[in-house]
């Protein structure tokens, strides 16, 4: 999945033409920092890709349904031949929340965003295609972790100025936010 990670840099830098660039990655597995910094070799210009951990690529996510499914379509066919044949439509619910779970999960994995530091403003976007977004003042933003609420809850990373803010991460752990609320403060310091 490393390289799926990589695979999407290079399509996303590709668009900046003819510029050479430094990739840093700093890994896609379980407790490790997700977002992917690089930086471009022409100008002082940093880019944080942040997309939640895959653990399973989507083959891999089709193969365990596979399997779950044929366990469940075994077990069901057990029980309708020993004249228990009410075990079927109840099979096919459980078929279906499974399904659809797994679609929701695999969507819900897919997003992303893009954090464009430049020497004199901060852009922000979230989506597969990153166009939209907002864009601060450097010199003006804020970076700021803030405490959730009911302490069971976790803090949440925001950036902004004038009013404006920004939540940045909200699909990562505590750790990796308070990692990434510092790297962008080294980041966007003068």
């Amino acid at each position: 999945h490393n390289y799926n990670c990589i695979g999407r840099l290079r399509r996303y830098v590709s668009s900046d033409p003819g510029n050479g660039f430094i990739l840093k990655t700093k890994g896609m597995t379980a407790g490790a920092f997700m977002a992917v910094q690089e930086t471009y070799s022409a100008g002082a210009e940093t880019t944080y890709i942040l997309q939640p951990n895959k653990s399973l690529d989507n083959g891999q996510v089709c193969l365990a349904v596979g399997i779950i499914a044929a366990a469940l379509l075994g077990v069901a066919l057990y029980f309708s031949m020993q004249g228990a044949w009410m075990v079927i439509p109840f099979t096919g619910l459980e078929a279906a929340v499974l399904v659809t779970t797994v679609y929701m999960q695999c969507k819900w994995s897919k997003q992303r965003q893009v954090l464009e530091i430049g020497e004199t403003t901060v852009r922000t976007s979230t989506g597969a295609d990153s166009d939209e977004g907002v864009s601060f003042s450097r010199g003006w933003l804020k970076i700021a972790l803030i405490d959730a609420p009911c302490s069971w809850h976790p803090k949440k990373l925001i950036i902004g100025s004038h009013g404006r803010y920004v939540e940045i991460g909200e699909f990562l752990e505590e750790s990796e936010r308070e990692r990434l609320a510092s790297k962008l403060r080294s980041a966007t310091s003068p």
